[in-house]
């Protein structure tokens, strides 16, 4: 039986897949392991056909093998066929429909066999209460739910919610944890709650067993909420472990509302017309440690993708360098991206980008297509940390991840620091890292749940990070202006409908011990030597299987005790029951601005040269980089002007009536825009326009446009008179590239109107603006390069010379050769052929057309350029009509 050896392969994989998880996650769910088989869940399904079609006539013998030799292959089977087939409520019907399984005995066998392994693993059953739903429900929750209900979950509920949460109104730091989106879809006073079908499932599941997938999920809308005015063809999105039938629901409803986007926008100017866009999804990178080599590497899994992606390759990009590319090959029905690895250093974080190339039909050159940013931070500042997973490999801790059992931790500590342990750390063993590393270190230790520790400084002894297990926090930056001199964040003012600075961090704290262990903690704000209090809130609090977990948060912004310049501010949490050990610890600082951001931007001789400004809340002296002192008063402005590449504008920050002071170090927009020589020379004479495409060619017009280091806030759009060329995302460092001829089209003089001015605008949003009395981006225009549509004829004129000729006289001159085409109004019959040179004032017209003219009868005139034969290019026509005048 060939289906055997498969089936035993498949049962070895996925006991192993379900030992890792174990591993690493208290509650497991079998979608969890589907991206173990990226490429075989088809093969997997194919071989029990097989079986089952083998014991077609004693199928409860197939149960019996599986039940001895197959469990945890068949746990997948089942969980991944049930989100295939179910359908409008119909899951078993579809099931057993393919199945040589028609005794309904025997099928309730199946489903108990089914439900037993899950059981027997430790993983959640739903409904147990309920034989008949249970195993419904636990069927479809562990295979990630259906595309069907994946739909309703995406149209009504997911991408609505990510919307608002981009605008504010929903979230926390622009995020939103599972726990809180569980809680606003099962509320049914809420505009986001699914449909009944849906809802019914998602009440049978404690949240804690299902908010990793609502959470991932969010994190996908987020990717489609930011890249929703791309004109790529292409969105890349990362899954974040999300099951594949929930992308492909996605795919397939983002697909549809293109295409009717599409249609409504069909009978729009050209220029505003959209096209659809399809959905590529990757999984992120795993970083693993290999502690014999002291290498970390970033590893990325076989895929299997489309047949459109034929040709196509992934260039990999970290901190903007390209160290890997891979090409797309053909397979049966499908293409193949084979499994990546890059070796990379430590540091403080990584910066990843994937970018789809396409060759481009028109010069055969790899262009990109569409690009996908994936971001590794550590999880506690000063050092990453790796658990030894039940192979033997150290991976990356994931977010959320929690310490349940004693793990083996390798913590990769940056250059003049130490691990501290605390309570519940077992030191084991010491390596020196390779490959020039700077003396960073690696420390293994032995972590029991609960446990704490700190990485100090070596040189002062200062705590640079503190933690504590059973509690994780996480701080709301956002709002970040720079840092100070000394490195500690620095926040400026925004003005809040409560009269308080809105401009401040936020942090929430999660405790797997429930409010009681939140309870536990004491909180303390000292800001610049004075304790005050801090706003805090309960988030959600969940309960499940024994354990709880509960979640507040505290929110600076909604006290008034806070002055508008603080020199520090240190807000700790101390656990009381363990003598005051603290848990978290954030410093900040404040100015007393606000509206920072540039307000103009300029070329001077090809550099691009930004304003920066921002308007003082109180009374202040500014002392800038070259020792220049200015006094600025309460509400006033000041100015500086510095690269636009520059990363940083240094500044010591003085308030007048205090004498409070701060060296900062303001965060600037930090990116330089690379133009064609060639273009830039040509738009100092005149416009760019059609001929110059056509004799250029798109080698000619590939535009640079680089960002430097990381911000939470900063986007570039590259508009074509109406047209967007690019719209881009630039959080983290790296080099995008657009091409102003990618599409000739944009250039091309339809009528014989005149040609639109076509400019090349940079539309730069970074910073605050505040004008209006709230918060919203700040934009600054650029105009790059003069462009216009044509080949630099702007109108014409008929005219009679004084030697009776008749003439076309031309407003401006052609930059090319130029053909016209004369004909028939009616029935389009060729009249007469002639042509002009490049930088001609005039076309003589010939005989036949005069003799037309002279009749009172329209002509129909076709101006093509000319190509190197001097034949007429028809696809770049303008037309228009030629008649006397009465």
């Amino acid at each position: 039986m060939p289906f055997s050896d498969a089936l035993r392969g498949f049962e070895k994989r996925a006991r192993e897949a379900f030992d890792d998880l174990d591993d690493r996650f208290d509650d497991v769910m079998v979608y969890q392991t589907f991206e173990e088989f990226p490429t075989d869940l088809d093969e997997l399904s194919d071989a029990f056909l097989q079986l089952f079609n083998y014991y077609s006539g004693q199928p409860r013998s197939a149960l019996a093998l599986i039940d001895r030799h197959l469990r945890n292959a068949f746990a997948i089977y089942v969980a991944d066929r049930a989100r295939n087939v179910y359908s409008e409520g119909n899951l078993w019907g579809n099931f057993f429909a393919e199945l040589p399984i028609p005794d309904s005995n025997v099928q309730g066998l199946f489903k108990r066999v089914f439900a037993d392994h899950i059981e027997r693993r430790g993983m959640p059953l739903y409904a147990r209460d309920e034989e008949v739903n249970c195993y419904y429900y636990t069927a479809l929750l562990h295979g990630g739910l259906s595309a069907d209900l994946w739909s309703n979950l995406w149209e009504k509920c997911i991408l609505p919610l990510a919307n608002e949460i981009a605008a504010g109104h929903y979230g926390f730091g622009g995020e939103m944890d599972g726990h809180s989106i569980l809680k606003e879809l099962k509320n049914p006073e809420s505009r986001f709650a699914p449909k009944k079908a849906v809802l019914n499932i998602l009440e049978k599941a404690p949240d804690s067993t299902i908010a990793p997938l609502f959470e991932a999920s969010m994190r996908v809308a987020t990717q489609v909420e930011s890249s929703k005015d791309s004109r790529s063809s292409y969105t890349m999105l990362s899954n974040f472990g999300l099951p594949e039938v929930a992308m492909d629901a996605l795919r397939e409803s983002r697909e549809q509302t293109s295409a009717a986007t599409k249609s409504r926008s069909s009978n729009a100017p050209r220029e505003k017309r959209q096209s659809g866009q399809r959905l590529i999804y990757l999984p992120m990178a795993s970083l693993q440690l290999d502690l014999a080599e002291g290498v970390v590497s970033m590893r990325w899994p076989r895929q299997q993708f489309p047949l459109h992606l034929t040709g196509a390759r992934i260039d990999y990009y970290v901190d903007g360098k390209m160290e890997h590319s891979s090409e797309f090959s053909v397979s049966v029905g499908k293409c193949i991206l084979e499994a990546a690895s890059i070796a990379v250093k430590p540091q403080a974080r990584y910066d990843v980008e994937l970018k789809l190339m396409q060759k481009s039909e028109q010069t055969g050159e790899y262009v990109e297509a569409s690009s996908l940013n994936q971001t590794f931070t550590r999880s506690k500042p000063g050092c990453f940390e790796f658990i030894k997973d039940a192979k033997g490999l150290y991976r990356l801790r994931g977010r959320n991840e929690r310490i349940t059992r004693t793990r083996r931790i390798a913590y990769i500590v940056k250059e003049g620091c130490r691990i501290e342990p605390g309570q519940g750390m077992h030191a084991v063993s010491e390596y020196e890292t390779s490959g020039g590393w700077g003396g960073t270190q690696i420390f293994i230790y032995d972590v029991d749940p609960g446990s704490s520790g700190s990485v100090v400084n070596d040189l002062t002894g200062e705590e640079v990070a503190v933690w504590q297990e059973r509690y994780v926090a996480k701080i709301d930056k956002r709002r970040i202006i720079g840092e100070t001199a000394d490195g500690v964040d620095l926040y400026g003012y925004i003005p809040c409908e409560l009269g308080t600075n809105g401009g401040l961090p936020s942090m929430t704290i999660e405790s797997i011990d429930g409010l009681a262990a939140l309870d536990d903690l004491d909180i303390m704000c000292v800001s610049d030597g004075q304790r005050i209090s801090i706003p805090r809130r309960v988030m959600w609090s969940d309960d499940y299987g024994g354990s709880t977990a509960a979640q507040i948060a505290l929110i600076p912004q909604e006290s008034g005790l806070f002055d508008f310049h603080i020199e520090e501010c240190l807000i700790e949490a101390r656990q009381k029951s363990a003598q005051g050990k603290v848990v978290f610890r954030y410093r900040f600082a404040v100015v007393p601005i606000q509206d920072f951001r540039p307000t103009s931007i300029s070329f001077d001789f090809g550099i691009a040269v930004a304003e920066y400004g921002f308007q003082a809340v109180l009374a202040l002296d500014v002392v800038g980089t070259q020792g220049e002192a200015a006094a600025v008063g309460a509400w006033g402005r000041y100015t500086a002007k510095t690269l636009l590449k520059d990363e940083f504008l240094h500044l010591r920050i003085r308030s007048s009536e205090s004498g409070k002071e701060t060296d900062a170090k303001l965060a600037l927009a930090a990116i330089d825009i690379g133009i064609p020589s060639t273009l830039a020379r040509v738009s100092t004479e005149r416009p760019v326009c059609l001929a110059d495409a056509l004799d250029l060619g798109p080698s000619a017009a590939n535009f640079r446009i680089a960002s430097y280091g990381w911000r939470y806030n900063r986007a570039a759009i590259v508009m074509l008179g109406f047209g967007p060329l690019l719209f881009k995302e630039l959080k983290q460092p790296g080099v995008h590239e657009f091409n102003l001829f990618a599409h000739m089209a944009s250039f091309q003089q339809i009528d014989g109107s005149r040609p639109s001015d076509l400019p090349l605008k940079l539309s730069l949003i970074y910073g605050d603006d505040v004008t209006q009395g709230y918060l919203k981006p700040a934009w600054t225009e650029v105009a790059i390069l003069d462009c216009a549509e044509g080949i630099g004829i702007s109108d014409w004129k008929l005219l009679v010379t004084a030697d009776g000729n008749h003439v076309l006289r031309f407003g401006g001159r052609p930059v090319c050769d130029v053909c016209f085409e004369f004909k028939r109004k009616v029935g389009g019959r060729l009249i007469a052929e002639a042509s002009a040179d490049a930088g001609a004032t005039e076309l003589v017209l010939p005989p036949s057309v005069v003799r037309f003219l002279d009749a009172r009868k329209a002509v129909i005139v076709e101006m093509s350029p000319s190509d190197w034969l001097g034949e007429p290019q028809h696809e770049y026509a303008t037309k228009f009509i030629l008649k006397r005048q009465a």
